[in-house]
């Protein structure tokens, strides 16, 4: 088993929350949740396979890039105001993103929020979640080479 620490491959990376960020229609959000900024998954996978009984396949590529990203939120954010609004306006078209989740920078332009983020109130300031359906998103690394 091969260490990736080691003398001779150096740190694999270190992570820092400075590199984190996620804009909107070209606003900065901030005050994100206590453990959490904002999570991205692509909606499809590239390739599908189907094989009949007798082991015979085929495989099927798809060529969707669409992805949803889900932010937290505290709810006492300033940036709530900026995401009810654009939930509010469903723009034609949509608003367009550019985040990065510090190993990753993700942008696309035409993108949509579900719904608001539900509410609620408590002993102490909670966290608000906002799910953002993104259409041809690209991605690209922003680590250091190999």
């Amino acid at each position: 088993m091969s260490n990736h620490n080691s003398s001779r491959t150096g740190l694999m990376g270190t992570y820092d929350t400075n590199n984190v960020y996620f804009n909107a229609d070209g606003k900065e959000i901030f005050g994100f949740g206590a453990d959490a900024y904002f999570t991205f998954a692509y909606d499809n996978d590239n390739v599908s396979v189907a094989q009949d009984p007798s082991g015979t396949g085929v495989a099927s590529r798809q060529h969707k890039s669409g992805g949803t990203f889900t932010l937290t939120i505290n709810q006492m954010s300033p940036s709530i105001a900026v995401l009810d609004e654009l939930a509010d306006e469903a723009r034609d078209g949509g608003f367009n993103v550019d985040a990065c989740d510090g190993s990753k920078q993700y942008t696309a332009v035409h993108c949509y929020i579900a719904k608001k983020a539900d509410g609620g109130a408590a002993a102490t300031a909670g966290e608000r979640q906002y799910t953002v359906h993104a259409i041809n998103v690209t991605d690209k690394s922003v680590l250091g080479n190999i």
